[in-house]
């Protein structure tokens, strides 16, 4: 089995639009890195290479593939040529953050079972863009639809030639075709995952991708009587001024600023060029991108 893992990083920014532009919600940054990047860096860890699908590609170590027309379906047609001798492919939605466990499960499961491929099954009620999951005796998918506590996971091992059937099917309705006539199994995942569907999903994932360790970078300017506290992330240009407490999981982006006197609690994130001024008071939030924070201000749990 040789696999081609495939990011699915198009579509459009909708809800998003005041976070990425006309950049599709993939492309918001959340630790200095567009969340499709999670997926595809941990996929390439694997298996030393990714495909990534979308109409703006970036200098980054993927291998990207041009998005043509609208729909998952036509960025899988498209990507598929772009393969090589693999035989299979590994399909992975860009706005789903997982663990990178979740896909050696899915690999794991369609050998122990001697499937054709896997879907990931994740324990939740029904999500928008999410289907749920029939299953058969045997752990096998049934379908996708009907009444079920599983829902698809946006992660699919699949053989190649399911591709074809995408040129008079929706992604979904290929499934259950494919289904009806070869083994796929469903893979159980109880571990993290989270998708976002509205800005506020943001949250959340603020946990899930937290820095684990401290890292001051060389390039960075930290006054001797900041303090840090848990693990804190501070990356080249950035500043803390004088007698700033960071309280971790803090992560610091590029280039950014924290003003004198500021307390920057958990789970906050401070993105490139993001500005904060003194004496305010930040917790469980994202900062973008080149926003600004006034003196003084308290902010809480809140995507700005």
């Amino acid at each position: 089995m040789k696999i081609a893992p495939l990011v699915l990083a198009g579509g459009r920014p909708g809800l998003f639009e005041k976070l990425t532009g006309n950049l599709p919600k993939t492309y918001v940054k959340i630790g200095g890195k567009r969340l499709y990047q999670y997926a595809a860096d941990a996929l390439a860890a694997t298996f030393g290479r990714v495909y990534v699908a979308t109409p703006y590609p970036e200098k980054a170590p993927y291998i990207y593939t041009e998005e043509r027309g609208e729909g998952i379906e036509q960025a899988i047609l498209t990507a598929e040529t772009y393969l090589g001798a693999e035989t299979h492919i590994l399909l992975v939605y860009g706005d789903v953050y997982v663990e990178p466990a979740a896909y050696r499960t899915l690999v794991e499961t369609a050998i122990s079972t001697g499937a054709d491929g896997a879907v990931l099954a994740v324990p939740r009620k029904a999500t928008r863009g999410y289907g749920t999951l029939e299953t058969k005796p045997g752990g096998l998918l049934a379908r996708v639809g009907g009444e079920s506590q599983w829902i698809f996971g946006g992660a699919a091992l699949l053989p190649r030639d399911f591709v074809k059937t995408l040129t008079h099917a929706t992604f979904y309705e290929a499934l259950n075709q494919y289904a009806a006539t070869r083994k796929i199994a469903a893979a159980p995942w109880g571990g993290v995952w989270h998708d976002l569907n509205y800005p506020e999903d943001i949250l959340p994932l603020l946990e899930h991708a937290s820095p684990r360790h401290t890292h001051i970078s060389s390039g960075a300017k930290v006054s001797p009587t900041a303090v840090f506290e848990g693990p804190v992330v501070v990356q080249v240009g950035a500043e803390v001024d004088h007698y700033a407490v960071l309280k971790g999981p803090v992560y610091i982006g590029r280039g950014a600023f924290v003003g004198s006197h500021t307390l920057i609690r958990n789970y906050t994130y401070i993105e490139e060029g993001a500005v904060v001024g003194n004496a305010a008071e930040i917790s469980h939030s994202l900062i973008g991108e080149r926003a600004t924070i006034g003196r003084a201000s308290f902010i809480s749990y809140s995507v700005v």
